[in-house]
């Protein structure tokens, strides 16, 4: 690739080492076959403990420069929203109301996990489409729904509607202004599943959902950058659209699905869980058939607690909303009023008819 011309002013925002690797021959195809191509979506596929998280945390802060919006759809397990918390930006919390995210932090000096100081802002929504109207620009946005359900098939019909919104609201020109997006998806398989994870027929729709939404979406500028343990854990419809794959340690691909990506299939067992092969679309890869090397992201010493669920609510929160209800029975209009009358600020409750500051 011939020597970049590269904008001085963004070159100063970058780490030392991604400024390193942005001038470097393989950070120059990084950055023009992938980064600056909004809309570009990415599979990461590996084994357990392959290091497809650290990965995704990666694409993350690169992401970041290009003034994407961040949304990261949390999948609770190792408490893996931790370091989103070290990248640099704000970070804000939406969960389903009635539910909550509690983050403690280790003292030294108390020896015990202490309340947060500099908690992340937490915001209840009723629904899943207003989801998107609690996200912010310039923060990275967390969505905590994974462990805000008792029941699989209400977490289904929640994130069936999340989809469903995002797809009817670009399409009419209606959504918040947070476009251009990335979403990351760690773990895929809880909200979609392809061939091999496919077990009942809602989850199959969602999953057919998804797929429409990763060719539709690119037009709007909407990046989807989703991980998972097998290559056939999403659907085929799915796969060919994620155009570029990270291939991680581990990760096989059958030749009768994508003929390119198996002739790596004989190098990708050797790979170490810091190294990974950025195979892009038409399967170019640079150098040619060798992997990169990835930062690892440590987690800082954070504590963090799922409270309460959506369709579970305890009797206590039921109590609190009948009460709301008496009060105030238009909660979309007098939402504020409702807030001063909870007396306390957060977690904050929106719905999809508030406007919310995009700064």
């Amino acid at each position: 690739m011939s020597k970049l011309n590269l904008n001085a002013a963004w070159l100063s925002t970058l780490l030392p080492e991604q400024k390193k690797f942005a001038l470097q021959s393989r950070g120059a195809h990084f950055l023009y076959k992938f980064l600056f191509k909004k809309g570009h979506h990415l599979f990461v596929v590996g084994t357990t403990e392959s290091g497809k998280t650290q990965k995704l945390y990666w694409v993350v802060r690169w992401i970041k420069t290009t003034k994407e919006t961040v949304v990261w759809l949390d999948s609770a397990k190792n408490s893996e929203m931790l370091p989103l918390l070290t990248m640099g930006l704000p970070v804000r919390i939406i969960c389903p109301k009635g539910c909550d995210v509690i983050l403690s932090e280790w003292s030294k000096e108390e020896n015990k996990y202490i309340p947060m100081k500099d908690h992340p802002e937490v915001i209840q929504v009723s629904d899943a489409g207003t989801s998107w109207w609690a996200v912010k620009r310039g923060h990275i946005n967390i969505m905590c729904f994974r462990r805000a359900f008792s029941r699989k098939s209400e977490r289904i019909k929640w994130m069936a509607d999340f989809f469903t919104t995002l797809s009817e609201w670009t399409g009419k020109g209606i959504m918040p202004h947070i476009l251009p997006m990335a979403l990351f998806g760690d773990e895929a398989h809880w909200f979609v599943a392809g061939e091999k994870l496919t077990t009942d027929q809602e989850r199959g729709n969602l999953s057919e959902l998804i797929t429409e939404l990763s060719l539709e979406d690119r037009a709007y500028g909407i990046r989807l950058v989703l991980s998972a343990q097998g290559f056939k854990n999403l659907t085929t419809g799915a796969r060919e659209n994620l155009i570029n794959v990270l291939l991680c340690r581990g990760a096989k691909v059958d030749s009768t699905e994508n003929n390119t990506l198996s002739e790596f299939n004989n190098i990708t067992s050797r790979f170490q869980p810091k190294e990974g092969l950025f195979v892009y679309a038409g399967g170019f890869t640079y150098p040619k058939g060798w992997p990169w090397p990835f930062p690892f992201f440590e987690k800082p010493k954070i504590r963090v607690q799922y409270i309460g669920e959506f369709d579970n609510p305890t009797e206590a929160a039921i109590i609190r909303e009948e009460a709301e209800q008496e009060m105030i029975p238009d909660m979309s209009k007098y939402s504020a009023l409702v807030q001063d009358l909870r007396g306390y600020e957060s977690p904050r409750e929106i719905n999809r008819y508030e406007v919310i500051p995009s700064d």
